[in-house]
């Protein structure tokens, strides 16, 4: 009896979303109590330097990765095998960690708050590494080994994050034991995991060895870049109303700004988890069936905006005691900023979805010149509203980009996409 990877069939749409909401469900909401335990425990400065940690280090790590997940699975010609791609993110991760702390160091930020942003950063850096791992998962279309590994990070994240502040009331401790359990985790789960999974057709088989081959990945790279900076683009788009509140207003305005936007937060991941869950089928149905590819695009559509409706209702009705027992009583004035980011939500939510079905079309280059765009108009936004108008002005950028999105991503999806036969 072979010890090897076995064989299975492609889940369906509806079992691989109902995996991948569990699973992005699960860290999403380990992410958001996240901000409420240190905001119950600590002060907005404390807050203010965990989300800058994320502002910082998720689109240096974004970089790093180069999207490299869904160019794995929708390679339906295998140009490339899974060696190759997890030594081009070998090769690129310890870079990117590189690259924030040089960051740190020419901010000139006190120590504690260098050191969460290196610690958030190790973070995010073990999450890419196990995002290459489930590319395997994904192009089997198996997608229970993502659900439940997301899942179980989102409880060693908000476990140890709220166990180290409670014993010792210290940022610094508490993410050093999240960093530590993240990197556990991506070695002695993902990993083996990942060698469980058989993606036919993969020119290098079940190896889980990196592979240097200097052709392969510097064509993999030129493939790779335009998504990679694409979605880079898209990381400092949602970031840089962050930076220039840091800068102009203080770490206390950063914390205030990631309470309001953490519905934001929670939506996004819903809305990329959709995406991911049905990118495979997507790519598969623009070949040979427009209308399935339509169809299917639909029904992602309106589940998003359903979801997302429902969450502003829920915000709009009672997003004063969200934001006074969520966090505490210093938050609860700040409830129409938060109705403001609940409704760029649910555009975001939608502009996120038509993304992906240009991922799924391998449209790469096409959000690379979408995201530049974007990524322009929110640092002028930015600059001329939030050093005036502060946490105002951010949370005014932020819904004016996400329209400005989902209006070129319209045009775009009905440019770009397969067109029925007649």
């Amino acid at each position: 009896m072979s010890d090897g990877p076995q064989p299975r069939g492609p889940d369906s749409v509806r079992r691989s979303l109902s995996w991948t909401l569990f699973g992005e469900l699960s860290f999403a909401l380990s992410q958001w109590l996240s901000y409420m335990i240190i905001a119950k425990l600590g002060t907005p400065e404390a807050l203010g330097r965990y989300s800058l940690g994320f502002a910082v280090a998720t689109p240096i790590v974004i970089a790093a990765s180069l999207h490299l997940r869904p160019i794995y699975v929708v390679d339906v010609r295998s140009r490339w095998g899974f060696a190759d791609f997890l030594g081009l993110r070998s090769v690129l991760l310890p870079l990117a960690l590189t690259l924030v702390a040089a960051v740190c160091l020419l901010r000139g930020w006190p120590w504690q708050t260098a050191v969460v942003v290196m610690l958030v950063g190790v973070v995010r850096v073990s999450e890419s590494a196990s995002d290459i791992y489930y590319a395997r998962a994904q192009r089997a279309e198996t997608m229970d080994p993502i659900g439940i590994s997301r899942a179980l990070r989102g409880v060693w994240s908000i476990g140890l994050l709220a166990l180290g502040l409670a014993l010792t009331d210290d940022d610094v401790i508490a993410l050093a034991l999240v960093a530590a359990a993240m990197l556990l985790h991506t070695l002695l789960y993902d990993r083996r995991k990942a060698a469980t999974i058989e993606v036919p057709g993969d020119p290098t088989g079940g190896s889980l060895r990196p592979r240097f081959r200097a052709e392969s990945l510097r064509s993999l790279l030129r493939e790779a870049l335009p998504v990679g900076v694409a979605a880079t683009l898209l990381a400092l788009t949602a970031n840089i109303p962050a930076y220039v509140l840091e800068q102009r207003h203080g770490l206390a305005a950063v914390g205030i700004l990631a309470a309001v936007m953490s519905i934001r937060q929670v939506s996004s991941v819903i809305n990329m988890a959709l995406g991911s869950a049905a990118i495979a089928r997507l790519a598969k149905l623009s070949i040979d069936n427009a209308r399935g590819f339509w169809r299917l695009l639909g029904k992602l559509l309106a589940v998003v905006l359903t979801l997302n409706g429902l969450g502003l209702i829920v915000i709009v009705l009672f997003g004063d005691l969200y934001l006074r027992y969520g966090y505490t009583p210093e938050y609860e004035p700040y409830v129409p900023q938060l109705v403001l980011a609940s409704i760029a939500a649910v555009v975001l939510g939608l502009s996120n979805i038509l993304s992906q079905t240009l991922t799924a079309l391998s449209q790469f280059r096409m959000q690379l010149w979408i995201n530049l765009v974007v990524v322009g108009v929110a640092a002028a936004l930015s600059m001329w509203w939030i050093p005036a108008r502060g946490l105002d002005g951010a949370v005014e950028t932020a819904l004016s980009v996400a329209c400005l999105r989902f209006v070129i991503y319209v045009a775009a999806n009905l440019i770009l996409g397969p067109r029925t036969k007649a």
